[in-house]
């Protein structure tokens, strides 16, 4: 292939008329082969390079869109990032209050169940006592009876229906007054 220093340092052979048509003609057709092979891959250079500089174009557009995308990514993750932890912050929040609001009502609930255990206790003891002295008094009126039975084996003329007739007065008055009571504390 020829160089442009070739071309320009060519020397043609002089003739009776000038240079050799020959030499000149060869070399024109040298010349004009070579330049249109220079020519061709020039065309095809052009060529490529086109399709280069599109390829480029589309891959900087692609670059283009994959950052704005990227970009909205990273947007969209930190909004919902932040999102999260305000929602997280909320159920904690009502959890909090959730738990403050279990806590009085059982403390309420406590004190109210407390209050009515003491309340309870203290009718169980003031039944107790009045079972006691019903009791008592039951006991001491056997005695008695016992003693009057003794008596009566001794003075066989009384009746037994007498000595029956105070015990039920004696029994259904403490029994009367404790009904009254529990009433009362209710």
């Amino acid at each position: 292939m020829l160089t442009p220093m070739d071309i320009h340092n060519k020397e043609f052979k002089r003739g009776f008329r000038g240079y050799s048509e020959e030499d000149v003609d060869s070399f024109m057709d040298e010349l004009a082969s070579d330049y249109e092979n220079v020519y061709r891959e020039y065309c095809e250079l052009k060529e490529k390079a086109e399709k280069m500089q599109d390829k480029l174009a589309q891959y900087e557009k692609m670059e283009s869109t994959m950052n704005s995308t990227l970009m909205l990514a990273q947007q969209t993750a930190e909004n919902v990032k932040v999102a999260a932890r305000k929602e997280a912050d909320l159920i904690l929040q009502e959890a909090e209050a959730k738990k403050r609001q279990m806590l009085d009502s059982t403390t309420m609930n406590m004190q109210t169940t407390q209050q009515n255990m003491d309340k309870m206790k203290t009718q169980i003891n003031s039944f107790k006592a009045k079972v006691r002295l019903i009791l008592e008094g039951q006991l001491r009126l056997l005695d008695d009876m016992q003693l009057d039975g003794e008596a009566e084996v001794s003075t066989p003329a009384q009746e037994p229906v007498a000595v029956k007739e105070p015990v039920k007065e004696s029994v259904q008055e403490p029994v009367q007054d404790a009904d009254q009571s529990l009433a009362e504390e209710k």
